[in-house]
């Protein structure tokens, strides 16, 4: 991992993320059923040998969980947690800054897992039945909770790519969770934009954003119990879309088991306003989340921050203008995206 202090980021050189299998181009060229799939995805059920060990082993054999479970790396399960192959960090080294010349370096230290979504051989996550979302998000949640309990790491970033423009190498759809022994210098930004926020206004700035957008309604997409939804008044793509729990949380690990159910149907209902806007939508899903830090009671959260999801489709590609300057150009206004996620005839 070699720093850029230009730019004030770390940068992963990963030769070995070029050895990823690759399925998109058979997929799109012939459109194979499921069954052709299964012989040789590594992800489907039957193929557990074809991916390391599982990582959530321990937590099945000690604790009660949500799934019927028959053993570890065989059949009969609904969602796995192996290590990624093709990792772009690794788990067995101490972060130690080093310098060569006018460079400084350090190991890539972390872990990556890949979170298999279900058995069988499916490319679209909004496919999934209500069941499966529900399994899938207290999943997720059950791994951020036990990469926390691990004392090694600080940040941890759960992200979807869904389709090739998006950076899925293959189309069975999965899940990556990479635990950071540091906090990414994106998250020490809003870190301190927060704090200063919170400190000058005395509220929480997303509690407050929430409560203009779902009073003025321009950019509305839906609104549940636990969870407002809306697209970001500086949308960076077009038809971004942005989950947050309506109570201020930091982290999703604190999320309630009410909260986790509301927010599989939630995502999955907005999943599916999303293509029927787009055709064969790609996007990225990411996890907005607090960092946290240790001390002799245990996790301590930062308390200004709000988790959120974020679906980020990706209609177009960043070109000379994004790369040179950092600001983004999106030709489709959050307004407009709104109405037409809300809308069911019509399409951008």
């Amino acid at each position: 991992m070699r720093y850029d202090p230009i730019y004030n980021i770390w940068v992963s050189i990963s030769e070995q993320r070029n050895d990823r299998p690759k399925d998109f181009s058979l997929f799109h060229e012939k459109n194979p059923e499921k069954e052709n799939f299964a012989a040789c995805c590594p992800f489907c059920e039957g193929n557990e040998a074809e991916t390391p060990q599982e990582r959530d082993v321990m937590l099945r054999e000690t604790e009660e969980t949500l799934d019927n479970y028959r053993r570890p790396n065989a059949p009969g399960w609904m969602v796995r947690a192996v290590p990624n192959r093709y990792p772009f960090v690794e788990p067995d080294s101490e972060w130690t800054l080093q310098r060569i010349g006018p460079y400084f370096y350090a190991p890539n230290v972390g872990i990556q897992e890949v979170l298999v979504d279900v058995p069988y051989h499916a490319s679209c996550l909004s496919g999934l039945s209500a069941e499966e979302f529900q399994y899938l998000i207290h999943f997720y949640h059950r791994r951020m909770h036990q990469i926390r309990k691990e004392y090694r790491w600080h940040y941890a970033q759960l992200f979807k790519n869904q389709g090739a423009q998006a950076g899925a190498s293959l189309t069975h759809i999965h899940t990556q969770l990479v635990a950071l022994p540091y906090i990414p210098q994106s998250l020490v930004l809003e870190q301190k934009f927060l704090q200063s926020y919170a400190h000058d206004n005395g509220q929480c700035y997303h509690c407050m954003v929430m409560e203009y957008e779902m009073r003025e309604r321009w950019r509305f997409v839906d609104q549940t119990e636990y969870f407002n939804v809306f697209c970001p008044f500086a949308s960076r793509f077009s038809g971004e879309i942005h989950i947050l729990p309506r109570r201020h949380v930091p982290c999703f690990v604190q999320s309630t088991r009410e909260e986790l159910d509301d927010l599989a149907e939630l995502l999955r209902k907005t999943l599916r306003r999303l293509e029927n806007v787009l055709t064969l939508p790609t996007y990225n899903l990411v996890l907005r989340n607090s960092p946290w830090e240790y001390d002799k009671e245990g996790v301590v959260l930062d308390s200004h921050f709000h988790w959120r999801m974020e679906i980020l489709p990706r209609m177009t590609k960043l070109a000379g203008y994004e790369l040179g300057t950092g600001y983004y150009v999106n030709p489709i206004s959050p307004e407009r995206a709104a109405v037409a996620l809300t809308t069911e005839s019509f399409r951008i």
